[in-house]
């Protein structure tokens, strides 16, 4: 089959089979041949900084993007590359972006969630182990049913909106405002329970004293007395205090 032949009835430019003939190679290798202009750093040097950027990563210690094309420049400099980025000590936008998406499988852009090191630290093999270890011994010595194992969590509720929707409003003005009930708002701690075997307790919510006080019930007999106390909160929205 010519060339002329081939490229019409695969679709295919005539100009790129001429080159892969040109070149003598087996299908096998013109298949796995890539057209284009190379990367700036060899494949295994970006082998190498997926790697570290992963490490870095589950060490909670993640880099950004800035970090990143910093550390492609001086990659470049330290092992003589030649490179475009030209004289701005970091990669180019460009660079980044293409460096993404040739490893989109394995790398992707975040946003973290900020967590301290105490918490950081206590999150290891050992201690993971030790937790799941310790009831495990328990279930084993005493033999608890599901409707006596109960798991206690608790979360916080802000009286303030956080996520404020984006408005309309004049094009150039530097701040712009909405209304909310605060600036900044107190939490009220949720505090549930939750047996294996489906029973749950109902939730107790600790009011800060000021919120108490305002927004407790008035035919209730039960106040903060300007101390954070406990209080439960039945399905008739009165609170019991916890005693």
């Amino acid at each position: 089959m010519g060339l002329r032949k081939a490229a019409k009835l695969y679709n295919v430019p005539q100009t790129t089979l001429q080159r892969f003939v040109n070149n003598n190679m087996p299908p096998e290798e013109c298949v796995k041949l890539k057209i284009g202009r190379k990367t700036v750093l060899p494949a295994e040097l970006e082998k190498q900084l997926v790697e570290f950027l992963v490490e870095m990563d589950n060490r909670f210690y993640g880099l950004t993007r800035t970090d990143v094309k910093r550390m492609a420049y001086q990659l470049a400099q330290r092992n003589n590359i030649p490179h475009p980025f030209g004289s701005n000590v970091t990669a180019g936008r460009a660079w980044f972006d293409l460096f993404i998406r040739r490893h989109k499988n394995t790398l992707t852009i975040h946003k973290p969630i900020g967590t301290s090191f105490s918490r950081a630290n206590g999150f290891n093999r050992e201690a993971i182990n030790k937790f799941f270890d310790m009831p495990e011994a328990e279930y084993d010595k005493h033999s608890y049913p599901a409707d006596r194992v109960y798991n206690v969590d608790e979360t916080g509720l802000t009286v303030v909106q956080s996520k404020i929707p984006h408005v309309i409003g004049l094009k150039g003005k530097r701040q712009v405002g909405a209304i909310t009930s605060a600036e900044r708002g107190s939490l009220v701690t949720v505090i549930c329970c939750m047996s294996a075997g489906g029973t749950f307790v109902p939730p107790m919510m600790i009011f800060p004293p000021e919120k108490l006080d305002r927004h407790a019930d008035e035919r209730s007999t039960t106040w903060s007395n300007r101390q954070v106390s406990p209080f439960w909160l039945d399905s008739n929205r009165a609170f019991h205090r916890v005693v």
